[in-house]
């Protein structure tokens, strides 16, 4: 769910709905070294999604983890 979510973060609402997206306005700087910089990258284009789209959804997997 959270993969379609992020795949369809901006398209338009249908006409007959209404709604918000979370606020994500807190920014996290995270240092890489650039071999795990591309990595990232990497896994990203595999993917076909941008890396701070990869990198959130894989902090939200292991918050899900965590709590679980």
């Amino acid at each position: 769910m959270r993969e379609e979510s992020e795949l369809t973060k901006d398209d338009p609402y249908p006409t007959h709905t209404q709604g918000k997206r979370p606020n994500r306005s807190q920014v996290y700087s995270v240092r890489l070294s650039a071999e795990e910089q591309a990595r990232v990258q990497s896994v990203a284009d595999a993917k076909h999604l941008p890396a701070s789209t990869l990198v959130r959804s894989w902090i939200l997997e292991r918050l899900d983890q965590e709590s679980a």
